[in-house]
Protein backbone atom coordinates (compact mmCIF):
# COMPACT_ATOMS: atom_id res chain seq x y z
CA UNK A 1 0.00 0.00 0.00
CA UNK A 2 2.85 2.54 0.81
CA UNK A 3 4.48 1.70 -2.83
CA UNK A 4 1.14 2.42 -4.13
CA UNK A 5 1.09 6.10 -2.03
CA UNK A 6 4.10 6.28 -3.38
CA UNK A 7 4.16 5.86 -6.94
CA UNK A 8 0.66 8.28 -6.85
CA UNK A 9 2.82 11.19 -5.09
CA UNK A 10 5.43 10.88 -7.98
CA UNK A 11 2.73 10.76 -10.34
CA UNK A 12 0.84 13.92 -9.02
CA UNK A 13 4.54 16.08 -8.31
CA UNK A 14 5.65 14.99 -12.04
CA UNK A 15 2.84 16.64 -13.34
CA UNK A 16 2.82 19.83 -11.39
CA UNK A 17 6.14 20.34 -12.56
CA UNK A 18 4.57 19.75 -15.97
CA UNK A 19 2.19 22.46 -15.79
CA UNK A 20 4.71 24.89 -14.09
CA UNK A 21 6.81 24.13 -17.05
CA UNK A 22 4.01 24.60 -19.56
CA UNK A 23 3.41 27.70 -17.87
CA UNK A 24 6.51 28.88 -17.75
CA UNK A 25 6.70 28.46 -21.37
CA UNK A 26 3.73 30.27 -22.17
CA UNK A 27 5.09 33.38 -19.81
CA UNK A 28 7.96 33.28 -21.65
CA UNK A 29 6.26 33.45 -24.94
CA UNK A 30 4.07 36.09 -23.89
CA UNK A 31 7.12 38.29 -23.05
CA UNK A 32 8.81 37.49 -26.45
CA UNK A 33 5.50 38.52 -28.50
CA UNK A 34 5.77 42.06 -26.09
CA UNK A 35 9.02 41.98 -26.67
CA UNK A 36 8.49 41.69 -30.64
CA UNK A 37 5.08 43.86 -30.51
CA UNK A 38 7.88 47.03 -29.02
CA UNK A 39 10.54 45.99 -32.02
CA UNK A 40 7.89 46.25 -34.35
CA UNK A 41 6.80 49.77 -33.05
CA UNK A 42 10.73 50.81 -32.95
CA UNK A 43 10.96 50.44 -36.42
CA UNK A 44 7.63 51.60 -37.53
CA UNK A 45 8.78 54.62 -35.23
CA UNK A 46 12.37 54.85 -37.88
CA UNK A 47 10.44 54.42 -40.48
CA UNK A 48 7.90 57.18 -39.84
CA UNK A 49 11.16 59.38 -39.49
CA UNK A 50 12.95 58.12 -41.94
CA UNK A 51 10.28 58.79 -44.23
CA UNK A 52 10.04 62.60 -42.91
CA UNK A 53 13.54 63.46 -42.87
CA UNK A 54 13.27 61.99 -46.62
CA UNK A 55 10.45 64.60 -47.68
CA UNK A 56 12.33 67.20 -46.04
CA UNK A 57 15.57 66.12 -47.63
CA UNK A 58 13.71 66.34 -50.96
CA UNK A 59 12.03 69.80 -50.13
CA UNK A 60 15.31 71.35 -49.21
CA UNK A 61 16.42 70.08 -52.62
CA UNK A 62 13.92 71.91 -54.30
CA UNK A 63 14.16 75.24 -52.19
CA UNK A 64 18.06 75.00 -53.37
CA UNK A 65 17.47 74.22 -56.58
CA UNK A 66 15.30 77.35 -56.82
CA UNK A 67 18.02 79.21 -54.73
CA UNK A 68 20.41 78.18 -57.61
CA UNK A 69 18.39 79.30 -60.25
CA UNK A 70 17.18 82.33 -59.22
CA UNK A 71 21.12 83.20 -58.38
CA UNK A 72 21.70 82.33 -61.49
CA UNK A 73 19.26 85.02 -63.05
CA UNK A 74 20.31 87.56 -60.45
CA UNK A 75 23.56 86.72 -61.70
CA UNK A 76 23.16 87.52 -65.54
CA UNK A 77 20.65 90.74 -64.31
CA UNK A 78 23.67 91.66 -62.21
CA UNK A 79 26.15 91.74 -64.62
CA UNK A 80 23.99 94.54 -66.76
CA UNK A 81 23.24 96.37 -63.70
CA UNK A 82 26.34 97.08 -62.12
CA UNK A 83 25.14 96.18 -58.64
CA UNK A 84 25.59 92.06 -58.77
CA UNK A 85 28.71 92.20 -56.03
CA UNK A 86 25.78 93.22 -53.28
CA UNK A 87 23.20 91.27 -54.27
CA UNK A 88 25.62 88.09 -55.07
CA UNK A 89 26.53 88.52 -51.51
CA UNK A 90 23.33 88.51 -50.00
CA UNK A 91 22.06 85.64 -52.26
CA UNK A 92 24.98 83.79 -50.65
CA UNK A 93 24.23 84.72 -47.73
CA UNK A 94 20.88 84.10 -47.64
CA UNK A 95 21.72 79.87 -49.32
CA UNK A 96 24.61 79.27 -46.81
CA UNK A 97 21.81 80.01 -43.86
CA UNK A 98 19.34 78.31 -45.85
CA UNK A 99 22.23 75.52 -45.97
CA UNK A 100 22.77 75.66 -42.51
CA UNK A 101 19.46 75.98 -41.00
CA UNK A 102 18.68 72.05 -42.93
CA UNK A 103 21.50 71.06 -42.12
CA UNK A 104 21.03 72.21 -38.56
CA UNK A 105 17.24 69.99 -38.59
CA UNK A 106 18.59 67.31 -40.12
CA UNK A 107 21.03 66.52 -37.73
CA UNK A 108 18.30 67.45 -35.19
CA UNK A 109 16.50 64.35 -36.75
CA UNK A 110 19.25 61.92 -36.87
CA UNK A 111 20.01 62.42 -33.31
CA UNK A 112 16.23 62.02 -32.33
CA UNK A 113 15.92 58.69 -33.68
CA UNK A 114 20.01 57.52 -32.96
CA UNK A 115 18.33 58.05 -29.09
CA UNK A 116 15.64 56.12 -29.77
CA UNK A 117 17.10 53.52 -31.16
CA UNK A 118 19.62 53.30 -28.55
CA UNK A 119 17.42 53.44 -26.04
CA UNK A 120 15.29 50.68 -26.83
CA UNK A 121 18.52 48.61 -27.69
CA UNK A 122 19.48 49.80 -23.62
CA UNK A 123 16.17 49.03 -22.15
CA UNK A 124 16.57 45.36 -24.83
CA UNK A 125 20.35 45.02 -23.30
CA UNK A 126 18.76 45.39 -19.18
CA UNK A 127 16.00 42.63 -19.92
CA UNK A 128 19.10 40.03 -21.23
CA UNK A 129 21.24 40.98 -18.57
CA UNK A 130 18.53 40.31 -16.22
CA UNK A 131 17.27 37.14 -17.73
CA UNK A 132 20.88 35.86 -17.96
CA UNK A 133 21.87 36.66 -14.34
CA UNK A 134 18.59 34.36 -13.55
CA UNK A 135 19.18 31.66 -15.89
CA UNK A 136 22.74 31.63 -15.15
CA UNK A 137 22.35 30.96 -11.03
CA UNK A 138 25.62 31.49 -9.31
CA UNK A 139 28.28 32.53 -12.11
CA UNK A 140 31.51 30.71 -12.70
CA UNK A 141 32.65 28.18 -10.80
CA UNK A 142 35.49 29.09 -8.59
CA UNK A 143 37.85 26.47 -9.89
CA UNK A 144 37.18 27.53 -13.84
CA UNK A 145 38.31 31.39 -12.93
CA UNK A 146 41.56 30.43 -11.16
CA UNK A 147 42.42 27.78 -14.38
CA UNK A 148 41.61 31.16 -17.10
CA UNK A 149 43.85 33.22 -14.28
CA UNK A 150 46.31 30.64 -14.13
CA UNK A 151 46.52 30.39 -18.04
CA UNK A 152 46.57 34.34 -18.42
CA UNK A 153 50.00 34.29 -15.98
CA UNK A 154 51.52 31.63 -17.89
CA UNK A 155 50.86 33.49 -21.72
CA UNK A 156 51.75 36.72 -20.22
CA UNK A 157 55.08 34.63 -18.74
CA UNK A 158 55.54 33.54 -22.11
CA UNK A 159 54.81 36.90 -23.49
CA UNK A 160 57.20 39.28 -21.53
CA UNK A 161 60.64 36.73 -20.81
CA UNK A 162 61.66 36.66 -24.61
CA UNK A 163 60.77 40.75 -24.81
CA UNK A 164 62.67 41.19 -21.47
CA UNK A 165 65.76 39.12 -22.58
CA UNK A 166 65.95 41.17 -26.13
CA UNK A 167 65.65 44.13 -24.72
CA UNK A 168 68.73 43.37 -22.05
CA UNK A 169 70.77 41.77 -24.75
CA UNK A 170 70.57 38.37 -22.94
CA UNK A 171 71.34 35.32 -24.24
CA UNK A 172 70.20 31.77 -22.41
CA UNK A 173 71.25 29.35 -25.26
Amino acid sequence: MDTFIDKLAQKKNAQEMIRANSAAEAAKMAQMQNQLNSYDEIMQEIRRVNLKTSENVENVRKVLAECMEKLENLETEARDAGNAEQELAGIKALLQERFAQSEDFMHKESVKVYRNVQAAFTDELEKRTEQAKVSRGHGTPLWLSVLILAGVIVDIAVTLIPLVLQLTNIKLF
